[in-house]
């Protein structure tokens, strides 16, 4: 976690970056703009780097931008001062920029971020093509900040002031950006933030749904943004079958588009209630925060468990967990298999078995996370 940083610079040389040069040429930041325009677990594994620059800088204003799902999560947040977005899901073009619908907010939007004369611009986000690359170049320069610092992507972090070459983890890679900075985190945890008006919520959902308090929650998490990523929905319920038998009350979670996905589910397993479509990102944090456990597909709301310190079982597929697996303070147990070109899915070489008797156990061992006193967590 303390290691620095590589990085390439304006001339194309690689060095390792000595921490005297880094401390030394970031005296007085008065206004800090971070780039996380992501989606929700890149925003949640993007907290330790976050807290780290607040806390290198505590008099700057920070402001963050990231994609406008996640900022009812991102306004939560202590340590950044303003949040804006940017939809970069609906603008993946440089011609979407533009010349799209959103052109107009687009502009407006530059023209603030240019108002604010940003002492630096904090790339956290890798860009993933050239063409990504020259957008992200143009973004920065013409947000104007007097100098910009970022991932190197793979060479494509164009217009960076210093670029961080570290990969790995995601939240490593994220916290070698900050190092840039001079900044050192005491803690590479990522974490969430809940009020008790998230919390009023959450209880008044399950309430409709004639959930207790005194009930152990065990939700299920069977959607995922991304198709490839979802273990099969007969497979979830084997494991909410076994959970129920547990004496868990069993949840389904998940987005509006994730509805039938979830009640077909729910409807397999004894006592089980879906609440997929009905909870916005802080309630749903607030029910994670409520259950004692969460068997889920590599997803945004895995990582927004692992930040509430929830028990998690997760079938992990088609890729390895190295960069984006669960970082938390409770037990996880993550399953993978390799899947090769022309052979079986990623999924058949996970034992539903396998799965179901280690969230029983999980279950069994656990119990629901102590809530905060101070209305956050």
């Amino acid at each position: 976690m303390g290691r620095l940083p590589y990085v390439t610079t304006e001339s194309g040389h690689r060095e390792l970056l000595g921490e005297d040069r880094v401390l030394n040429a970031n005296h007085g930041m008065k206004r800090i703009l971070i780039l996380s325009a992501a989606g929700l677990g890149d925003f949640v594994l993007g907290t330790p780097a976050v807290r780290a620059i607040h806390q290198r800088f505590p008099g700057a204003s920070i402001w963050i931008l990231t994609i406008p799902e996640v900022r009812p999560l991102a306004e939560r947040c202590p340590y950044v001062d303003q949040v804006r977005t940017l939809n970069l899901r609906h603008s993946r073009s440089a011609l979407a920029w533009m010349l799209g619908a959103g052109r107009r907010g687009l502009v407006g939007l530059i023209r603030e971020l240019r108002g604010m004369r940003f002492d630096i611009a904090v790339n956290l986000y890798e860009v993933a093509t050239w063409t990504g690359g020259v957008r992200m170049a143009a973004f920065l320069r013409a947000v104007g900040a007097a100098r910009a610092v970022g991932r190197s992507s793979g060479g494509r972090g164009l217009g960076l002031d210093l670029a961080s070459d570290q990969e790995g983890h995601e939240i490593e890679a994220q916290l070698a950006v900050a190092r840039l900075l001079g900044a050192t985190a005491a803690s590479d945890l990522p974490e969430l933030w809940i009020t008790d008006e998230d919390r009023r919520a959450c209880g008044a959902l399950l309430q409709r749904r004639a959930l207790s308090e005194a009930e152990r929650i065990a939700c299920l998490h069977a959607g995922s943004a991304q198709p490839e990523k979802r273990w099969p929905s007969d497979r979830f319920v084997v494991v909410g079958q076994r959970l129920a038998a547990a004496g868990a009350r069993v949840v389904l979670i998940g987005t509006h588009a994730e509805e039938a996905l979830c009640r077909s589910v729910a409807q397999a397993v004894p006592g089980a209630v879906s609440v997929a479509g009905e909870t916005s990102l802080p309630v749903l944090a607030a029910l994670l925060e409520r259950a004692s456990l969460l068997v889920t597909n590599d997803s945004g709301p895995m990582h927004m468990a692992a930040a509430l310190g929830v028990p998690l079982a997760v079938p992990f597929g088609p890729e390895t967990p190295k960069r984006f697996g669960p970082r938390g303070r409770a037990p996880c147990a993550v399953f993978t298999a390799a899947a090769r070109p022309g052979g079986p899915v990623w999924w058949d070489g996970i034992s539903v078995d396998t799965v179901a008797e280690a969230a029983a156990r999980l279950f069994a061992e656990g119990s629901a996370p102590a809530r905060p006193r101070d209305g956050t967590s």
